[in-house]
């Protein structure tokens, strides 16, 4: 504060110098002379100086001197042929000069005092748009504790309060709201698991008694619940049993999809304890489950663009921040995608579920109710979440404003900013980040936030097959170098991965390579179905190089 003050007043000081120095310096009175004629021999100065610059040449001078000399002699003979004006008094008027200097001051410190906040700490732009979003996130908070105070009872409202209170790092909080949602419903194995996240988040990450106890609930309703097998590895592993975490760890990771969130965490995890306990990490890592989206298709050209499962209420609640036009088309769009890939996988319990759920954001009843029927008649989607599925007590976006969702989103980008960046050198804090902003609709973002997990992991070939289709080109332009450079780092682990194969022989082709070229479609090709299309136009192309 004193370094404000003594800013303020050396800048006062300053100014004052400036305006008061004619009212305290003597004047010498001017004998005659005009302003015009003054103009006029400034002039001629300047005319010879542009010509010692070489900016005039010498016709260019002595044109301009004739003009000038002639207007000179024209205004000299005004001025002497006027009446004299009467002289300024030549002595200063310091009695003015110090009135000001005492008022000036004065005033501007009255006027600040009275309107300004001379205690409020700096904010850049940044912390203004952060405490913008905060101011969102309460209202949402504040809806959701009225809901909750006016009906005990909604269980739907706890869920949704616990999820807020998480977002906004308000994790005790979140505990004490799961809690209520468990004594509403205390069968439900995500409620639990739930509960028990929030706990150890509470706790710094410290699997205390009472959230070993939920997480027993949850494994004994459903020994295949995610969080809950993870959490309860991380509680094996604080209490000394490396093996017993690596265990329990690497079992989930044989069973989860292979685009599951938690699939680099869990990768990470798995490595530092086997090094901590002197095992061989490739050893103890088994491989994933293939992807729960939809089918690869055909390798050539849209295999990459194979998106997510449909649409979470995440991304739905995203598409807040879109326009009307853009909102619908995202909306739509994932909507579409999640029933096509049901009609090839009908068995898929919580995949109708989730599609249910979007038809009735929509407002599409009809088919809303034939998908709820679907998830009955395939299991009712008790089994465990699956890969892209909202975790449970996701505020339902049906019930929340514009202004809700928009500030539920902010809220949530906002923590995985902060996490990725207080955590640089881990990707999965990166990964995290690129999902949610990939569900956003922002591109830019999203291939920033994945190349700085790639930075994170280099070699994980995962990793790179993600920042990969987030560079390719939705026109289908031609993409970046840093697209084939991150698919290399696919196929050097994955030597038969079908879009690294097709992509890096079409750059081998451009680039003049053809035995490089053969070599990777002639790899590529025995995967193809027989029959195909893509195969045929890969047997031409084939054809072609060995021509």
């Amino acid at each position: 504060m004193m370094a404000f003050w003594i800013a303020a007043a050396l800048l006062t000081a300053g100014v004052l110098l400036a305006l008061l120095r004619p009212l305290m310096v003597a004047r010498k009175a001017e004998a005659g002379g005009s302003p015009e004629v003054d103009i006029y021999k400034d002039q001629l100065a300047e005319i010879e100086r542009d010509v010692a610059r070489g900016l005039l040449t010498d016709d260019q001078a002595a044109a301009a001197r004739t003009e000038v000399s002639r207007r000179l002699l024209a205004a000299d003979a005004r001025a002497k042929s006027a009446p004299a004006a009467p002289a300024m008094p030549a002595k200063p008027s310091r009695k003015l000069a110090t009135a000001l200097m005492a008022a000036v001051p004065l005033l501007a410190m009255g006027i600040y005092l009275r309107l300004g906040s001379p205690d409020l700490p700096g904010q850049p732009a940044g912390a203004r748009t952060d405490q913008t979003a905060g101011v969102q996130a309460q209202a949402v908070l504040k809806t959701l504790l009225t809901r909750v105070t006016e009906n005990p009872r909604d269980l739907e409202a706890w869920k949704a309060l616990a999820t807020a209170q998480g977002m906004t790092g308000q994790n005790d909080k979140a505990a004490a709201s799961w809690a209520k949602a468990v004594d509403l419903a205390p069968d439900d194995a995500n409620l639990q698991a739930s509960r028990a996240e929030a706990l150890v988040l509470s706790a710094d990450g410290v699997v205390g008694p009472e959230a070993k106890q939920a997480l027993a609930k949850a494994l004994a309703l459903n020994p295949k619940e995610p969080r809950a097998r993870y959490y309860d590895g991380l509680a094996v592993r604080q209490a000394g049993d490396l093996k017993g975490a690596i265990t329990r760890w690497s079992a989930l990771l044989s069973e989860s999809p292979a685009d599951a969130p938690w699939v680099p965490f869990l990768r990470g995890q798995l490595g530092e304890t086997a090094t901590e306990a002197g095992m061989d990490p490739a050893a103890v890592t088994p491989q994933p489950l293939p992807p729960a989206g939809p089918p690869a298709g055909p390798p050539v050209g849209p295999a990459l663009n194979a998106t997510a499962p449909g649409p979470t209420a995440d991304d739905i609640a995203a598409a807040s921040t879109l326009s009307s036009g853009d909102r619908n088309a995202m909306i739509q769009g994932m909507v579409q995608r999640l029933a096509d890939r049901l009609k090839t996988q009908p068995d898929d319990a919580e995949g109708w579920s989730r599609l249910a759920r979007a038809y009735r954001v929509l407002g599409q009843n009809d088919k809303a109710a034939e998908a709820e029927a679907n998830a009955k008649r395939y299991g009712g989607g008790t089994a465990g979440a699956p890969a892209g599925a909202v975790p449970p007590g996701m505020p339902d976006p049906a019930t929340m404003t514009p202004e809700q969702r928009s500030a539920t989103v902010k809220s949530l980008l906002a923590q995985f900013q902060a996490a990725a960046e207080k955590e640089p050198d881990k990707p999965e804090g990166w990964a995290r980040l690129a999902q949610a902003y990939e569900a956003t609709g922002d591109v830019a973002k999203t291939r920033e936030a994945w190349a700085k997990a790639v930075a994170a992991a280099p070699d994980d070939a995962e990793i790179n097959l993600a920042y990969a289709r987030v560079l390719l080109p939705a026109d289908g332009g031609h993409p970046p170098p840093a697209f084939f450079t991150a698919l290399r780092v696919v196929l050097k682990s994955s030597p038969n991965n079908p879009q690294a194969l097709w992509y890096l022989g079409l750059d081998a082709v451009e680039g003049g390579r053809k035995a490089e070229a053969k070599d990777l479609w002639g790899r590529l090709l025995p995967l193809l179905p027989e029959g195909s299309d893509d195969r045929k136009e890969l047997e031409g192309r084939l054809k072609a190089l060995g021509s």
